[in-house]
């Protein structure tokens, strides 16, 4: 028998998000309560943007439910980018728990005037 405090491996919960698109790109909004911008992970791989981020267990009091006793809690998420986005420069920032990502747009999917001779 071991007497190992090892944490148990918790499935990741896919987080509450939206996405908004304008003429600019798109701008998600993911939340991640009570998570620590050092401990989310952003992975681009060709089209598809990843988002992993884990909560430690050092929640507030008054976060815990019933449901939440303050264990580690991991999020991932799957975005699929379309072929306007450019996701190579995409840009983070973690505000009260919501993490937006600014997608802009490909130079070449922006409009644009055409002189005509």
């Amino acid at each position: 028998m071991s007497n190992c405090q090892c944490p148990t491996e918790t499935a990741a919960v896919r987080p509450q998000f939206r996405t908004r698109e304008d003429e600019n790109g798109a701008t998600l909004q993911i939340a991640l309560p009570g998570v620590r911008k050092e401990d989310i992970n952003l992975t681009l791989h060709e089209s598809s943007l990843r988002i992993d981020a884990t909560r430690g267990d050092t929640v507030p009091e008054d976060w815990k439910t019933h449901r939440d006793t303050g264990a580690v809690q991991r999020y991932g998420l799957d975005i699929r980018l379309t072929n306007r986005l450019d996701g190579t420069k995409t840009t983070a920032t973690i505000d009260a728990g919501v993490l937006t990502l600014q997608v802009p747009l490909r130079e070449e999917s922006k409009p644009r005037q055409i002189a005509v001779n």
